[in-house]
């Protein structure tokens, strides 16, 4: 399952609506269908990081994304990002192949009026900072949409429609793409690993590697030489996905 985090409700709409998401009782405001949860967070990184836990902990989710809007004094509102730095200090591992542009962000602790920097929110700290507890960072993504150029204004339904409903076929396509790397990369690694009775660590290590090969457009190789032991044989199945 994917989990989505927003900040706000108008945020969320666009989203609910298109992906046909219902209002699920919970401690917070949680809407679902079969392939995604996505919970309401409130303002601030403390309340996105308490959001994101919680999913994280009631939920099985795979990949998680923080969505939702963002200021920025250098892009045009309605530009859409995925964002690759957090503060200069955190770093989402994006190696999945998708059409988005990059940008880094900085995660304010009260609305930004001015200032040097590309994009500005006040959640994706707290987001990432919690995610990682949970996830390893290339199943930890940020999709960011500027909404305005340090102004301050209260965005209202219509707005956020308008800011959001052109790019929900490619955030579609997104999650559709998680959801296929998710599927490749684990079904041909527990193969390979029930098949050489692989270690849990070892099995993880080669779903990583098994992963970057993919996303390198390299033909998977056939693995299928005779067992030794384990350690040589994890050796040797690591050599054959080197790049």
């Amino acid at each position: 399952m994917i989990g989505i985090i927003c900040a706000y409700l108008k945020e969320a709409k666009p989203l609910i609506k298109y992906f046909d998401l219902k209002k699920i009782n919970e401690k917070f405001s949680i809407y679902e269908n079969e392939k995604i949860s996505l919970i309401i967070s409130g303002q601030g990184k403390l309340n996105s990081a308490i959001a994101t836990t919680y999913l994280l902990s009631t939920k099985k989710i795979s990949n998680i994304i923080n969505f939702g809007i963002a200021g920025s004094p250098e892009f045009k509102i309605g530009e859409i990002f995925l964002i690759n730095k957090i503060n200069n200090k955190f770093f989402p591992d994006i190696l999945i192949s998708h059409t988005f542009r990059e940008s880094e962000i900085i995660c304010a602790d009260e609305v930004k009026i001015g200032g040097e920097f590309k994009l500005v929110d006040m959640e994706s700290e707290g987001f990432f900072k919690a995610a990682i507890k949970f996830l390893k960072a290339h199943h930890i993504y940020l999709i960011k949409i500027v909404s305005d150029n340090l102004e301050c204004f209260k965005p209202d339904d219509k707005f956020m429609d308008e800011l959001i409903n052109p790019h929900l076929e490619n955030i579609e396509k997104f999650f559709y793409s998680l959801k296929k790397e998710k599927k490749t990369n684990l079904s041909l690694a527990e193969e390979i690993s029930k098949k050489y009775n692989l270690s849990f660590s070892q099995k993880m290590q080669l779903k990583d590697r098994v992963m970057f090969y993919l996303l390198n457009n390299r033909k998977l190789p056939k693995i299928d030489f005779e067992k030794t032991n384990r350690k040589n044989d994890f050796r040797r199945i690591m050599d054959e996905f080197k790049i």
